[in-house]
């Protein structure tokens, strides 16, 4: 077993070389990680004159492995059929989610996070501020201090929501019809992550999260997951020029559907269990059930938005409310 500070050494190398991988290009700038041994769960990403600078504690690590013990052990109590099904050591299960929340980091410097920031760093975890520089005494003036209050508030969510998908598509990768398997394993590593941050969240009180909740960032996922298998065709219908997508360019519908039982059904099962495991309950009243949770993702994939009124469980909703704001974001950074 290697120790904490390794893992977070490992995860790191690891993000860089996926991001290299994924991206065609290696990462833009130095990265460098600071350690901090302490209990609590907290990690800061943020720019130096001299490099990109990830600050993180080694209750990172300790709180993953925390909750995805209470989850296996949970697991193995359902009946066989129920269980959450995993590839190779269990316990390799915490450096996958650590990769991930190191490659969420780095995209946050990859969208461009910090020209809206004005280089204030960006928190997950142990803190009740939207970042963590801005209690600066002199900080700088920033884009978002442009928007109004309204907006102000719901900006780090969005933001969180972006590094959440770009960090997503590069640890998944391409689709094959090949890796059913492994998209569903590293998505319930992100899962992991995810439900963490919520449940430490709610042990700090913290009134006004710097997150989104950890249901809509599931909607997120299991959004991401359900639209995998028809990317290609949509990057290939793009790089043609063609505004419609021909059908032939689409995978086979019992592709689509061996895919789906596969990897989207138990991936909405595994995070029922994480969600149980380390006490969110009110998690699965978010997600409003399993017809009406899928039902606002196939309403989001074919319509691309949608009033928030328009959908009927809370993390699609909450979803709606920032997707306008989310695009003026990403738009003022030129996306």
């Amino acid at each position: 077993m290697i120790d904490q500070e390794a893992r977070l050494r490992h995860a790191l190398d690891a993000a860089l070389e996926r991001y290299t991988e994924r991206v065609g290009e290696a990462f833009p700038h130095e990265v460098e990680l600071r350690i901090n041994p302490q209990d609590e769960f907290l990690a800061v990403v943020y720019p130096t004159k001299q490099c990109i600078t990830i600050e993180a504690t080694t209750g990172v690590v300790a709180r993953l492995e925390e909750a995805w013990a209470a989850t296996l052990s949970l697991s193995k109590a359902l009946p066989s059929g129920s269980q959450i099904e995993l590839l190779g050591r269990t316990d390799h299960v915490v450096d996958m989610a650590l990769r991930w929340l190191m490659q969420h980091e780095l995209n946050h410097v990859a969208v461009g996070h910090f020209q809206l920031t004005a280089g204030a760093g960006i928190i997950e975890g142990g803190g009740d501020t939207h970042f963590a520089l801005a209690r600066q005494k002199h900080r700088q003036t920033s884009l978002l201090d442009a928007l109004n209050i309204a907006d102000k508030k719901l900006a780090s969510l969005c933001l969180e929501l972006q590094a959440d998908h770009d960090a997503t598509e590069i640890v998944l990768g391409a689709y094959f019809n090949e890796n059913h398997d492994l998209f569903r394993y590293y998505a319930i590593c992100v899962a992991l992550v995810i439900f963490v941050i919520e449940r430490i969240d709610r042990e700090q009180g913290n009134q006004e999260s710097s997150h989104p909740r950890a249901s809509t960032r599931l909607f997120m996922l299991l959004a991401y997951l359900a639209e995998l298998p028809l990317i290609p065709a949509y990057k290939r219908a793009a790089k043609e020029g063609l505004e419609q997508i021909p059908e032939e360019y689409l995978p086979e519908e019992l592709e689509v559907q061996e895919y789906s039982r596969a990897v989207v059904g138990p991936v909405f099962a595994a995070c029922q269990i994480i969600a149980d495991a380390i006490e969110l309950p009110n998690i699965l009243e978010e997600l409003g059930g399993t017809e009406a949770f899928f039902a606002d993702i196939q309403k989001a994939l074919m319509d691309g938005h949608g009033e928030v009124e328009d959908f009927k469980t809370e993390c699609a909703q909450q979803w709606a409310e920032l997707k306008p704001l989310n695009n003026r974001l990403l738009e003022m950074l030129g996306w």
